[in-house]
């Protein structure tokens, strides 16, 4: 399936890249995230360039998992790794597919892109226009080509490939390497603007060499053999050959001897492979192979088939590693261990990386893994909206079969109590195994929630995979019993997405469910025995069907229907391909067609043009979210979460066994709190008092036990964050 998708991505709006949140706070591990709302990482390429015109080089995150593209801000402090999420700069990139290069070839000091074409197998490419936010002009379309034999023909290159583009032979234009569309050797596109013309501002490519550096590699795995040159061409394209099945390329004089070596990575496999060049200038020879690179340090091993890319992530001057997955399959990543940072130790000549993060950016966001698809309710009663998110999976471990590689994953469910506390709305992360379902390891899951069994508790509906829905229900709070994998015998087929809404308004909760066909299917909702149960009613509601059928046979629906602010009844539905699709004219049209529509912006006033936001999409949309607009959720393949149209904090994760270790009182307090440590420690605790928007209002360090004067602070809930041998505990504190 995934062999036909060429994915789109529509050119993306200031107006509402501006709407992302990055006033919200949120906490992971007892830190605040830099960067919540981005939407998750999976499998990133990286450049850089200066986006807001102030001398530094910011960095530019392309995730082809649904072609997003994500800008970060460096704040370019010397020696540090300090970025700010800035969405609003990529309103004039273009949009990009599969893979990016970004490098400057009219050496006019800002970096082009170099990006794949779909449906031709090639390579088109944007000039940076020279402006700030950088916008670009297409100069090559359909595809880049080369003087091979007796004309100009299209320079192959594949959605599995990742080209070597750099000036290879040192005379000031950009050249060009890239595997034999049939594989094993790589080939050498030398750019002739500097011989031809005296400048590097043209692209003008002549293949001269068809095995660069005399190096060849195994058609069935990532062995490779040095000094080889000898496979039959002529035999492998009469009997059709073998099909390159994927690499990537980064060039840099890594040994310092006045040549470029290359970085390897190869499909399925985990690992980079330097390739030592001891030729000559004009003629590249590979001697010597490191295939645990860097083998000095901590060798990288991320699945799959990483593609590598050198920037100064730190502002010290020297290039910096950073490395993703780069593998088309989306169900072979690691997801929430998927952007590798080496900085380097040594010098800008003589690099030395040593590993220094397994997560860059992705510990500074909300992450799930594969998959992220929220809903909204009321779990605990309190009259505050919860948000629950289920995913595709995390991941749990690779293997080799018949040298193909498979990676197996468990899907779960994370809860985030709502908090409110005046004026201020906060959630809270509390679970990240909500209900236990880790333990199934099962694929897909998507919740639902009502009130089945008109018990007083909301019990929970979950589509998964096998397109069956789960049933389980609230034995008391934060304790779920699993009732049935096969609720009524409902099969959709595949990867089912249910919704319990009060569809014909007739006061009983019906259940709406997605699927991988892209419909949505109605069962209507009936009370019997004291128990709502459903019925089949229209297995093709609305007439909506999501798919995609240019790019696909699935449509993956994941239905949201919802209120707006004039009480209209619309739905939102989530797609395959990204796009989020908008419905009206429902209400007293069941049994008809509905409207699809545009109207974003009647509906999120911030909102003007909803572009694709990424694989597998999925959003929930909220008038209950105490705020007097509609707040908008979306989710998407690469395992994150949008707000947008709304301003939510995230307050720290609390649980009854980290207040255990301390006691806070009174609570709620007057003028003053005590803080005792229940199990004094050898060392002084570090003490921070924040409010739900994140903002830390006192911080001091103390022994065992302490006092804090809130004489000065208004009525309001806030967190206490205690850290001190090796532990972050938090407490919720009400001023009176």
């Amino acid at each position: 399936m995934f062999q036909r998708l060429a994915l789109f991505v529509m050119l993306v709006f200031i107006h509402f890249m501006t709407l992302t949140a990055q006033t919200t706070r949120v906490v992971s591990a007892g830190e605040w995230l830099d960067f919540p709302w981005t939407g998750g990482f999976d499998a990133c390429q990286f450049g850089e360039m200066d986006c807001d015109g102030d001398g530094q080089n910011d960095l530019i995150v392309f995730d082809r998992r649904g072609n997003r593209l994500l800008t970060f801000r460096n704040e370019g402090i010397a020696g540090k790794v300090s970025y700010q999420f800035r969405p609003e700069y990529i309103a004039g990139f273009p949009p990009l597919f599969e893979w990016a290069v970004f490098a400057d070839y009219d050496n006019d000091g800002f970096n082009d892109i170099f990006t794949y074409s779909p449906g031709w197998a090639g390579i088109k490419v944007f000039r940076h226009r020279g402006t700030f936010p950088p916008s670009f002009e297409l100069v090559v379309s359909p595809y880049l080509t080369s003087l091979q034999g007796g004309g100009y023909v299209n320079i192959i290159a594949t959605n599995a490939d990742y080209p070597a583009i750099y000036d290879v032979d040192g005379d000031g234009d950009l050249d060009m390497l890239n595997f034999w569309a049939l594989g094993t050797y790589i080939e050498l596109h030398l750019n002739q603007s500097m011989e031809k013309y005296g400048h590097a501002d043209s692209l003008d490519y002549k293949k001269t060499d068809f095995c660069w550096g005399r190096v060849a590699e195994n058609e069935e795995n990532n062995l490779l053999y040095l000094d080889s040159c000898l496979y039959n061409r002529s035999s492998a394209e009469a009997d059709g050959g073998t099909r390159h099945r994927g690499a990537t390329m980064l060039m840099f004089d890594f040994d310092n001897n006045g040549l470029n070596d290359m970085l390897l990575a190869d499909v399925d496999f985990p690992g980079l492979t330097l390739l030592n060049n001891h030729g000559t200038g004009t003629q590249a020879l590979i001697t010597s192979q490191d295939t645990s690179f860097p083998s000095y340090s901590t060798p990288l091993r991320l699945f799959s088939m990483p593609v590598a890319a050198m920037i100064d992530v730190n502002n010290d001057g020297k290039k910096d590693l950073l490395v993703s997955p780069f593998d088309p399959n989306p169900f072979v990543s690691e997801n929430k261990n998927s952007i590798w940072l080496y900085l380097n130790e040594g010098t800008s000549d003589l690099p030395d990386f040593q590993l220094y993060s397994r997560q860059f950016l992705q510990n500074q966001t909300i992450d799930f893994g594969s998959g992220a698809y929220p809903t909204l309710t009321d779990i605990n009663g309190d009259g505050v909206t919860d948000l629950v998110v289920g995913n595709y999976g995390s991941y749990l471990r690779s293997w080799y079969s018949t040298n193909t590689l498979h990676s197996s994953y468990a899907s779960s469910l994370a809860l985030f109590l709502g908090e409110k506390s005046g004026d201020a709305y906060a959630l809270r992360l509390v679970n990240g195994d909500f209900a236990s379902l880790k333990q199934y390891e099962l694929k897909g899951l998507i919740p639902a929630f009502s009130d089945l069994n008109q018990d007083g508790k909301a019990d929970l509906l979950l589509g998964n995979e096998s397109g069956k829905i789960m049933y389980l229900t609230q034995n008391q709070e934060d304790t779920w019993s699993l009732v049935t994998d096969n609720y009524l015998g409902i099969d959709i087929g595949a990867f089912s997405a249910p919704q319990l809404f009060d569809l014909d308004e007739d006061g009983i909760v019906d259940l709406v469910v997605g699927g991988q066909h892209g419909k949505i299917v109605w069962y209507k909702g009936f009370e019997s025995d004291g128990t709502i149960s459903f019925t089949f009613q229209n297995d093709f509601l609305g007439q909506v069907n999501v798919t995609d059928f240019s790019l696909s046979y699935d449509g993956f629906s994941v239905p949201w229907f919802f209120y707006d602010r004039n009480n209209n009844l619309r739905l939102i539905c989530g797609s395959e391909q990204g796009k989020l699709y908008l419905f009206d004219q429902i209400r007293g049209n069941l049994d008809g067609a509905f409207a699809q529509t545009n109207d974003w912006s009647a509906l999120f006033e911030t909102i003007h043009e909803m572009p694709d936001v990424g694989m597998r999409s999925a959003a929930v949309v909220s008038n209950t979210m105490h705020t007097d607009k509609l707040t908008l959720f979306t989710g998407n393949f690469a395992g994150g979460l949008q707000l947008l149209n709304a301003t939510v904090a995230v307050a720290p994760g609390l649980s009854e066994k980290q207040t255990e270790m301390f006691h806070v009182y009174p609570n709620p307090a007057g003028d003053f709190v005590h803080v005792e440590a229940l199990k004094p420690g050898e060392r002084n605790y570090l003490l921070r008092l924040i409010t739900l928007q994140g903002v830390v209002i006192e911080e001091f360090e103390f022994s065992n036990t302490t006092q804090i004067k809130l004489t000065n602070l208004p009525t309001a809930l806030y967190i206490v964050q205690i850290s001190g041998n090796g532990s972050v505990v938090h407490s919720r504190l009400i001023k009176k």
